[in-house]
C-alpha cells in the first residue's frame, strides 16, 4: 500500500459488464443472468456472454480493448470519436434524457432562445457537472480537444482482428495524400469488406456511447465529492447526492451518507482486513419488476491495496472483486433504504494510512 505521495497506481478499469450495458451491447437482465452463471462456472464474463449468444466475440474484444480508457472522467471524455453530434442526440443515446424531456426542452428553447443544456439543468434532467462533461465530450468529437486513438475506427478493426496493424498503417499513410476517409480507403484496398466496415462503424458508435455514459456517471461522483469537500453548496450534517441510472430513468440511487476515507491501522494489516461499519447509507427507488443491479466500482486515485470486498446490509452478505462488482437488488414498490458495512481484505504489502474512499455505487434496473 502506498502513501499519497508515492507513485500512483494505474487506475482501475471500468467493469466489463458495466461497459457492455452502457454501450447497449447486452441488456441488464442478460448481464445479471451471465453473472449468476459465472459464479457457478468461474468462466470469464465475456466467455459466458458469448456462450449465452447475447454478445459476439468481436464485441467483447472491442470493449476489452478500450476498457482501460474509461477509468477516469478525463479519460472517458477524451474517448469521444466519430462525427460530432448535437447535445440532444448525445444525451438521448446515453439514455440520460427521455425523448419527451428532450422535446419539452427543445420547445422551450425555441420559445426563449435559452441554451438547451441550461434548460435541461434547470429542469433537473442534468447536473451542471454532467453538462460540462458532455460539452467537453462534444469538443473532443469535433477535434477541438485531445482525444484517445483507441476509439478510432482503424484501431477498433485491429482490436477485433478485421485488419492487421500493418494494413492500418499503410492506409493511414495513403490517407495523408487523400481526402477520403479511412473506411473508404480500407474497402478500396481490399482490407475489409463493406459489411465488415459497417459492423466496425456500429461498434465504434456503441463504444463511444459507453464512454459518454461513463463520463456522465463519473461527473456525478466528482460533483458529489466537491460537495462533500465543501466546495459546493453549504454543508449540513452530511451531503446528499443523487445518482441516476443511465440505462433507464426509472431507477435511482440516492447516497444519504458516505464515508470519505478508509483508515487502515497496523492491527488491520496484521489480521489481513479492515472493517468499515455503516460506511454508506443509500436509498434505492426502482419500479422495474425484475429488480435492479447495484454496481460497485473502484475510484481511481491513491490506492489502498485490498483484494475482495464483503458488503453487508442486504438480505445476505455479498462479495465483490477488488475491481468492483454487481449486487442484485429485488423489486420493492416503495423506496428502500440500506445501511452498508464493508470488509476490505488487505494485500500482503498493505501499509497503515488514511486513503480516499475506494468505491462508488450506482444502480441499473433489470
Amino acid at each position: 500500500m502506498r502513501k499519497v505521495g508515492d507513485s500512483p497506481q494505474r487506475p482501475a478499469k471500468r467493469l466489463l459488464g458495466q461497459v457492455l450495458v452502457d454501450g447497449g451491447f447486452v441488456s441488464p437482465g442478460d448481464l445479471a443472468r451471465a453473472l449468476e452463471q459465472q459464479n457457478r462456472t468461474n468462466e470469464l464474463l465475456g466467455e459466458v456472454l458469448v456462450r449465452m449468444k447475447v454478445a459476439d466475440p468481436d464485441e467483447i474484444a472491442a470493449v476489452v480493448s478500450i476498457q482501460s480508457d474509461l477509468a477516469s472522467l478525463e479519460d472517458a471524455i477524451q474517448s469521444a470519436a466519430g462525427v460530432r453530434q448535437c447535445l440532444g442526440e448525445l444525451l438521448r443515446k446515453a439514455r440520460k434524457v427521455t425523448p419527451e424531456q428532450l422535446e419539452d426542452a427543445l420547445s422551450e428553447q425555441r420559445r426563449t432562445g435559452e441554451k438547451l443544456g441550461e434548460i435541461l439543468v434547470r429542469h433537473g434532467a442534468l447536473t451542471q457537472g454532467q453538462l460540462d462533461a458532455v460539452l467537453m465530450f462534444q469538443k473532443c468529437q469535433a477535434g477541438e480537444a485531445p482525444s484517445s486513438v483507441r476509439f478510432r475506427l482503424g484501431e477498433i478493426l485491429v482490436a477485433t482482428g478485421r485488419i492487421t496493424r500493418e494494413q492500418l498503417e499503410a492506409v493511414l499513410a495513403r490517407q495523408k495524400l487523400s481526402k477520403k476517409n479511412i473506411g473508404d480507403l480500407l474497402v478500396e484496398s481490399g482490407a475489409v469488406e463493406p459489411r465488415h466496415l459497417a459492423h466496425g462503424l456500429r461498434l465504434q458508435e456503441m463504444l463511444v456511447t459507453a464512454a459518454l455514459v461513463a463520463a456522465l456517471s463519473m461527473a456525478d461522483i466528482a460533483g458529489a465529492q466537491e460537495i462533500q469537500r465543501g466546495s459546493g453548496p453549504p454543508a449540513t450534517g452530511s451531503a446528499r447526492i443523487q445518482v441516476t441510472a443511465t440505462v433507464l430513468s426509472r431507477a435511482t440511487l440516492r447516497v444519504l451518507h458516505q464515508e470519505r476515507t478508509l483508515v487502515v491501522t497496523p492491527e488491520d494489516v496484521a489480521r489481513g482486513y479492515v472493517d468499515a461499519p455503516a460506511a454508506s447509507r443509500i436509498e434505492v427507488r426502482n419500479n422495474s419488476r425484475g429488480g435492479c443491479l447495484l454496481v460497485f466500482e473502484r475510484i481511481a486515485g491513491p490506492d489502498a491495496s485490498f483484494g475482495k470486498v464483503s458488503v453487508r446490509g442486504f438480505d445476505r452478505d455479498v462479495e465483490i472483486g477488488p475491481g468492483g462488482g454487481f449486487v442484485p437488488h429485488s423489486y420493492a414498490p416503495a423506496p428502500v433504504t440500506a445501511e452498508l458495512s464493508y470488509r476490505f481484505s488487505l494485500d500482503r504489502d498493505a501499509r497503515p494510512g488514511t486513503y480516499p474512499w475506494p468505491l462508488q455505487v450506482s444502480v441499473r434496473p433489470l
